[in-house]
């Protein structure tokens, strides 16, 4: 501002033609590139803003993965947990089936020493039963020939 009037006045016409365009050519630009730090700061300002929104997601996700990963090592530990029980409960039914094999044996051995006992009381009975047969059928000749001896005495006897 002139307030003591001693710089020459302004020529506006000189202004308007010369200095005006130049002057409106340099704020277009500032203005351009206003517009352009502007987009940048915006684009800055998205990009912190994803950032953020980045690292809150990568920390969601690595909870979730840290919730995951011990979920699979419990049933992990339960699978071997598991695993080990059917092995123990495996290795006493191998067991267990070996006792009844061998116990199943030794049975199966006494009902063939039984039946082998019992067939030879069979033949033995069957032998008896025969002997005994046969002595009542020679029981029955002898007495039949006893009767008949008797007979011929009480003949004779009483022919006396």
């Amino acid at each position: 501002m002139n307030i003591s009037n001693d710089a020459p006045s302004m020529d506006y016409v000189q202004y308007f033609t010369k200095q005006l365009p130049q002057d409106l050519a340099r704020m277009a630009a500032l203005r351009d590139e206003l517009e352009k730090r502007q987009g940048a700061l915006k684009s800055v300002e998205a990009a912190l803003a994803d950032r953020d929104q980045a690292k809150e997601e990568l920390a969601n996700a690595k909870l979730q993965a840290a919730s995951i990963l011990s979920e699979a090592e419990a049933a992990r530990s339960d699978a071997r947990k598991l695993k080990a029980d059917t092995d123990v409960r495996n290795k006493n039914m191998i067991a267990k089936e070996k006792e009844i094999a061998k116990a199943l044996k030794i049975r199966e051995d006494a009902v063939a020493a039984v039946e082998a006992a019992v067939s030879g009381r069979e033949k033995m009975v069957d032998d008896r039963e025969s002997r005994v047969a046969e002595a009542a059928r020679k029981l029955a000749s002898d007495q039949a020939a006893l009767d008949a001896r008797i007979k011929a005495f009480q003949d004779r006897v009483a022919s006396f």
